[in-house]
């Protein structure tokens, strides 16, 4: 169990350090970095790391929801309050796009729709970046069968992996955020009582 646990530890030390070097590399492939990201999806916020680690059957259960299989078991979530309430969860996604890797933040409201969807990194060619504006289109969905591009999203001409990475990020960071962080909110909710 021991082994386990360490082996799970270094494995996140190990995403976040490549996340971190995804961020830093190729000079103009970083939009922002994940502390700039953080303050300005939250600003006047206090942002708070927890680092979870998804059982089995939450895992079997993101993956269901999502229909996209996870990378992992272990996910991090900042979640970030404003006078000692949820104002949203943001979620870092590290995923290949065509051949190279993107980075892509997805901030969820306390309501389980999303707030924000941003471009951290992009390291495939720019045409193939999808637009703000085509990312402001996720704002305020909820995780369901239409939530994929050509049904609730438009299809990204000339970008249709872009879309997809992205969109496979979005509906990820939505199931995560229903089956691990809201059903531990109403918990710590019922534990502190009215």
């Amino acid at each position: 169990m021991g082994n386990t646990v360490h082996s799970r530890n270094r494995r996140g030390m190990a995403r976040a350090l490549g996340l971190w070097v995804l961020l830093a590399a190729s000079p103009g492939a970083a939009a922002v970095t994940m502390t700039q990201a953080l303050a300005e999806a939250f600003p006047g916020a206090r942002v708070e790391r927890r680092a979870i680690a998804l059982s089995e059957g939450q895992a079997r259960a993101v993956e269901t929801r999502a229909r996209v299989k996870l990378s992992s078991r272990l996910v991090t979530a900042y979640l970030a309050r404003r006078d000692g309430a949820l104002v949203g969860t943001a979620f870092f996604d590290i995923r290949t796009v065509r051949t190279m890797p993107g980075v892509f933040m997805i901030v969820v409201a306390p309501d389980s729709t999303v707030t924000r969807v941003d471009v951290l990194a992009f390291h495939e060619p720019p045409d193939y970046r999808p637009t703000a504006r085509w990312l402001a289109l996720a704002a305020h969905r909820r995780l369901g069968e239409s939530l994929w591009p050509g049904r609730d999203l438009p299809n990204l001409s000339g970008a249709t992996l872009s879309a997809r990475a992205v969109t496979e990020a979005t509906r990820t960071a939505l199931a995560l955020f229903e089956v691990a962080v809201a059903p531990a909110m109403a918990g710590s909710r019922q534990l502190e009582g009215p």
